[in-house]
């Protein structure tokens, strides 16, 4: 369920459906998909009068939000742009699903083919798409002696993953790190140089790239991992030239291909951290031959629970969300009837006394 089109596609229609007059706003980077779906939309005989789009950065368009005349907003995206426009609509409803530092965890029992297969697994899950999903991969968990395995497997794999410009790459080269679409490379340099102070192992060095036309005139990071991460780890670093801010490196939201990884002796220290320590929820992926391990993570896990697979993938029909109580989200897409609860009030409807 890709959120160019998938997760947006799933909510306009949804919207459609339950007789709610929308007004769309797409990811800024995919304006040729969101015009696409638009006249798919009227195309299969939709009332135009009923849907509308615009383009745009945040800032261009938040007026929108505040306005008085909408009823609902919904927004996938990162936790701090939802709580932005929470301000912005003070107690009006704000629906909000994406944001999520997403951790997988890797069990013992693996060989080392298993183990590869396993690296290059979530290596996409952390490089895909640029790093620019809410489910992409934040940071792995394992014991010590997992995590001496496969930290350099996940090494080589991100070596066959080039970093350029996708729009000038052969069609056949599809390990690519694109440009990043949020956050600035200086960022993702100062969070590697602050990590290796504050005694964190920068195991594959990476940061910011410079020296070609595309590089100096675009926000272009190598991949970077970063191991021996506590969950109280934290650096201060100048957060996309808006001012200096305190990041937890194991619980804050990268939108960058920075690869962060812990040594946890059991599963219960995981679990523990998942629901004690991350404020997210959205994904957790769990590799494990463990049934009572499985167990224990589908009674305790909230979120979307992948089952030796990446935190990215939604090749199954599933409802998109978190739990609904953390900072990923307050709502679930795809699930038919979680989808148009979103724009519709559930009415219990009136007692009659006879």
């Amino acid at each position: 369920m890709e959120f160019i089109w998938g997760i947006p596609g799933i909510q306009f229609i949804g919207a459609y459906l339950v007789g709610c007059p929308f007004v769309f706003k797409g990811h800024p980077f995919g304006a040729i998909c969101n015009t696409t779906m638009m006249r798919m939309l009227i195309a299969a005989g939709a009332d135009p009068h009923q849907v509308q789009k615009i383009e745009g950065f945040g800032k261009g368009i938040e007026t929108l939000v505040s306005d008085q005349r909408v009823a609902v907003v919904s927004v996938t995206g990162s936790d701090e742009t939802a709580a932005h426009m929470q301000r912005l609509r003070g107690l009006r409803p704000v629906k909000f699903e994406g944001g999520g530092s997403n951790w997988s965890y890797v069990d013992e029992g693996f060989n080392d083919d298993d183990l590869k297969k396993i690296a290059v697994r979530l290596v996409y899950a952390k490089l895909g798409f640029s790093s620019h999903k809410c489910t992409g991969l934040h940071g792995i968990a394992a014991s010590p002696s997992t995590m001496a395995k496969l930290l350099p497997l996940l090494s080589r794999e991100m070596d066959e993953w080039k970093v350029a410009n996708p729009t000038d790459t052969p069609a056949d080269v599809t390990k690519v790190v694109g440009p990043c679409m949020v956050h600035k490379a200086k960022t993702a340099q100062d969070i590697q140089d602050q990590a290796m102070k504050a005694g964190v192992t920068v195991f594959r060095k990476g940061g910011r790239v410079t020296g070609s036309d595309y590089a100096d005139h675009a926000e272009v990071i190598a991949p970077i991992i970063l191991s021996g991460v506590k969950p109280d780890t934290t650096v201060t670093v100048d957060w996309d030239g808006k001012g200096e801010k305190v990041v937890n490196l194991m619980a804050t939201e990268f939108f960058m291909p920075i690869l962060v990884t812990s040594e946890m002796q059991t599963f219960d220290d995981f679990l523990k951290y998942s629901l004690t320590q991350n404020p997210h929820d959205l994904a957790v992926s769990i590799w494990t031959r463990s049934d009572k391990n499985l167990s224990k993570a589908r009674r305790v896990l909230a979120g979307m629970l992948k089952e030796n697979d990446g935190t990215d993938s939604a090749l199954e029909w599933e409802e998109f969300g978190a739990s609904g109580i953390g900072t990923s989200g307050n709502m679930g897409v795809g699930d038919p009837e979680g989808t148009f609860a979103i724009y519709s009030r559930r009415q219990k409807g009136r007692h009659v006394v006879f």
